[in-house]
This record gives C-alpha cells, structure tokens and sequence, in this order.
C-alpha cells in the first residue's frame, strides 16, 4: 500500500544519504567546500530534528520513528572530521544505520 508520508520520508532519508555521501568524499579527496558541506549536513538534520519533533511524526510508524532517533542521535553527536582513515570508517557506519532504516522503508513502497 501505497502512503504519501512514507515516500516524503523516504525522499528525505535519500537527500541525507546524498550529502553525507558527498561530505565524505571531500573529506577524502581534501576538497576545499568540506566545511560547507558540514554545515550543510548540520543544517538538515537540524531542520529535520525541529520538522519531526513539530509535527508529532516520530508518532507514525516505527521507521519515522528509527529515523527521529538517528536525527537525534546525529544531532547530539554530529558527524566530525576525524583522521582520514578513522573518519571515512565513522562515516560509513553512520551511513549504514542510516542505510538500514532506508531499506525497511522501501519494503513498504
């Protein structure tokens, strides 16, 4: 069954997923924007944090609400350059929790 929250919420997953993927490889290949590209992780799951926490959507399923946890969880602990080697495995695990939520939620769509 087809449902408009879980498509909207998987759509956001993918940007996160895409901007995380794109923060790691500046780190990687010493980009010079990788702080931008930071703040731009920040300032999503910032908005994203308020979204969720506003609108009561952890409430709908136990995917919005696995989500609202890595949000938080992110948003407590935000993603940080570490060195090279141990930032690129932080950022992988990270990306797989992230990752998990996303093919749960594709079962449903």
């Amino acid at each position: 069954m087809y449902n408009q929250t879980f498509h909207q919420l998987e759509q956001r997953i993918s940007k996160l997923l895409n901007l995380i993927e794109i923060y790691k490889y500046s780190i990687v290949t010493n980009n010079k924007k990788k702080e931008q590209y930071k703040k731009d992780i920040h300032d999503f799951i910032d908005k994203e944090y308020v979204t969720m926490k506003q609108d009561s959507l952890l409430h709908h399923s136990l995917i919005h609400y696995n989500y609202f946890q890595f949000i938080t969880d992110q948003k407590t602990q935000p993603i940080d350059e570490l060195t090279v080697g141990h930032t690129v495995k932080y950022i992988n695990s990270v990306q797989q929790r992230l990752y998990r939520i996303h093919q749960l939620l594709s079962l449903f769509l």
